[in-house]
């Protein structure tokens, strides 16, 4: 991918300003001219458990994990697919057939060749394991991996797979590149490199200090440098900051250089748009996020379809947008950001905000108002240090208490609440967040599917299952009409906007904040889960 132009020089003709605009020219030149050197720091909120992408690949970890890692293709920023690990792909007319020509230079940290064995490995033997994908990625039943030669890799499908190219590409939920004979052969769980990875990325990993920070530095032979020499920067440290209000002064002061969207509160957005030091980068919204609110069925009362109804009722989300957003974002009103337009149900129902219905939903589902108007208490976990996940609780619970419902908040660092939310199902409503592009079937079907009900990271926790909505998830990216998959996808928006095992709340807005030195942080729609090989220091 070329850079971009940061400035569009003209020639100037007329003589007597000739000079000025040489002057002029060579300024610009060397402010929109890559240079070399300096250290990026990026912001993250929680610890890594760790560093494996076919284990953990939460919001925080995935920036890590790309600057280290290849998949065969990414996106641009305009979504069309870029050449990574595989420099050029094909597919045949009837959609079942994907060739991938690899680069020919490419080489792991540790100085062994990339080869497409590594390719087939990891397809076959890793990929399946992430929890994200294995319900639908099953090498041998609905693909065959083969390798032809050592630079090119052959996916066989059973059936069409509309969104097979954006799952290639996408970070969050797609195959990176993990080294064959690092891996072959171990227990993937308990491999050391999962913490001390090597990969065939622009920056190579040099330490991991727990509670501190992760260091990496630039890779000297990375094979996507081209003439430019990319990456520019010399190091790339992730620095551990929990705490929101840490965060904001580390950026203010120059201690850090970027912080994600999803790490920034809120209210601090009007005072960040003021500082001339920053800037505030709305690009990069191809995960296209959703905050929802995950109810456990498991448990009682929420397990009852017209209590989840009335919080729905309860609850005013344009009033959380307002408050805890301060208008940035909006409402959400599916479980497919409107964002999708060809996958989004505009239809299902709505919930507007309705404490006479709310109220009345209770009544009917047996849970009377008792001393003080509290008709059962629950609770409600969120992230303390995730951005405004806290003031979205503490607005939550003010609102279900106007109907009776008593939602004592839990409030849990990152590592504890995933643990509680996907590991042990301990909890009955909880604060989460999930992407659901570039395709539904990337951010949705994992957490819809029965068949993930399992305790994994970002699966199905709410423990929902309906016969009717895995059929259609079993079958709706097999089609390759596009009004075929909206169809299908508009059905299970109906059943699922009526069961609520997940709550939407407000569609994610994407404001991440960077130092205003740098250029080229964003050049990706994943936005903050890109890798940092483009960007540079600008003086």
């Amino acid at each position: 991918m070329k850079n971009r132009s940061l400035i569009s020089q003209k020639k100037v003709f007329l003589p007597f300003i000739l000079l000025l605009g040489l002057v002029i020219l060579v300024t610009f030149a060397d402010a929109a001219t890559p240079r070399h050197g300096g250290t990026f720091i990026f912001a993250v909120e929680g610890e890594q458990a760790n560093l494996n992408p076919f284990l953990i690949s939460t919001s925080d970890v995935v920036p890590i994990q790309v600057s280290l890692f290849n998949t065969l293709l990414t996106q641009d920023l305009k979504a069309n697919f870029v050449p990574s690990l595989a420099e050029s792909y094909s597919v045949s007319a009837d959609g079942l057939t994907y060739t991938f020509r690899l680069v020919k230079n490419a080489t792991w940290h540790d100085g062994k060749p990339f080869s497409s064995a590594d390719v087939v490995y990891t397809l076959r033997e890793l990929y399946p394991q992430n929890p994200r994908t294995g319900s639908w990625w099953k090498p041998g039943a609905n693909v065959v991996v083969e390798a032809p030669d050592s630079n090119t890799v052959v996916l066989k499908l059973k059936q069409p797979y509309a969104p097979l190219l954006d799952l290639i590409a996408y970070p969050t939920a797609g195959p990176f590149i993990l080294p064959k004979h690092l891996y072959e052969g171990t227990d993937m769980k308990k491999n050391p490199y999962n913490s001390k990875p090597i990969g065939t990325g622009p920056f190579m990993f040099k330490e991991w200090v727990i509670g501190s920070h992760i260091e990496m530095v630039r890779n000297p032979n990375f094979f996507g440098r081209g003439k430019e020499g990319k990456p520019y920067i010399d190091r790339l440290v992730f620095r551990l900051i929990p705490d929101p209000a840490g965060r904001m002064l580390a950026l203010k002061k120059g201690d850090v250089d970027f912080v994600p969207y999803n790490a920034v509160p809120f209210e601090e957005v009007p005072e960040l748009r003021k500082d001339p030091n920053l800037v505030i980068d709305t690009r990069g919204a191809g995960g296209s996020t959703i905050k929802y609110l995950f109810i456990n069925l498991r448990n009682a009362p929420v397990s009852n379809k017209m209590v989840r109804q009335a919080m729905a009722y309860a609850i005013d989300k344009k009033k959380i947008v307002d408050l805890v957003l301060l208008g940035e974002g909006k409402d959400a009103k599916s479980v497919v950001t409107s964002t999708t337009e060809w996958a989004f149900n505009p239809k299902v129902p709505a919930y507007p905000y309705s404490l006479e219905r709310a109220n009345a939903l209770l009544d009917k589902a047996g849970y009377p108002k008792g001393a003080g108007g509290i008709r059962f208490k629950i609770r409600l976990s969120c992230i303390g240090g995730r951005g405004s996940d806290i003031q979205i609780a503490e607005v939550m619970r003010d609102q279900l208490k106007q109907v009776g419902i008593d939602a004592q908040i839990v409030s849990l660092d990152r590592a504890a609440f995933s643990d509680a939310l996907f590991m042990r199902w301990d909890f009955d409503i909880a604060i989460q967040q999930a992407a659901t592009a570039p395709d539904p079937m990337v951010g949705l079907t994992r957490l819809l599917h029965s068949s993930n009900i399992i305790k994994a990271a970002l699966t199905n926790t709410a423990g929902f299952s309906n016969p009717e909505v895995d059929k259609l998830l079993d079958e709706e990216y097999k089609q390759v009409s596009r009004e075929k998959r909206s169809a299908m996808w508009y059905r299970i928006q109906e059943i699922v906007m009526d069961e609520l095992p997940y709550l939407p709340i407000y569609e994610q807005p994407v404001l991440n904040v960077y130092r205003a030195v740098w250029a080229d942080t964003i050049t990706s729609i994943y936005g903050h889960n890109q890798s940092r090989e483009h960007a540079y220091l600008k003086k």
